[in-house]
């Protein structure tokens, strides 16, 4: 696979500042992914776990 490389600037404060950005920017979207599928799991399971609990209370009784 081709990737392209463009350079912002020659100054190495300018391209410490780009790949900072970018590092943020990464750890946002895997941050948002991850609470995304936590959301998904818990609305998925949440039925589940309240129906096993209430199984279970009336087993116990």
């Amino acid at each position: 696979m081709l990737e392209d490389h463009v350079l912002l600037s020659e100054r190495p404060e300018d391209q410490l500042k780009a790949v900072e950005w970018a590092r943020e920017q990464k750890k946002k979207i895997f941050d948002e992914k991850s609470r995304r599928i936590a959301d998904a799991i818990m609305e998925k399971m949440t039925p589940l776990i309240k129906k096993k609990a209430m199984s279970q209370q009336t087993v116990d009784k």
